[in-house]
């Protein structure tokens, strides 16, 4: 206690300042750097119509620079955005949406549709695998 006490003020204001410009800078590298936390974060629907048998894959990938749908790449825009068509057999189809950022990091999603030539389709079983 007496080594605090014979401080004067020019030391506490010294020590506070540095432990506020550490925290602050400790603040700024975090939200900075969080995306390396969070990964990659897929978002997609599937939308199809009943006169064709197409469907249409579109969502949005966060933080992902490569991403394929069934093992094809696809392409994406800045901000992660992707739409891209596929074609549907009758029965049941897996659809496999795969997405990796620059560090490696991987995320997949799978979709199970089942499409019926003279009805409209499902989907269901919607599932999210991190490796």
């Amino acid at each position: 206690m007496q080594i605090t006490k014979n401080k004067n003020i020019k030391w506490w204001l010294g020590v506070t300042s540095c432990t506020l410009l550490f925290v602050v800078i400790g603040i700024f590298g975090y939200m900075k750097m969080s995306f390396v936390l969070k990964g990659v974060q897929i978002n997609a629907k599937i939308e199809h119509t009943l006169d064709t048998p197409l469907a249409t894959v579109s969502g949005k990938a966060e933080n992902a620079n490569y991403i394929t749908l069934n093992g094809r790449e696809i392409y994406i825009d800045k901000d992660g955005s992707f739409k891209e068509s596929i074609a549907l057999i009758p029965g049941v189809s897996v659809i496999t949406i795969n997405a990796q950022d620059k560090f490696g990091n991987d995320k997949e999603k799978k979709f199970q549709i089942v499409y019926k030539e003279s009805s409209p389709s499902v989907a269901f079983n919607s599932s999210i695998i991190n490796n």
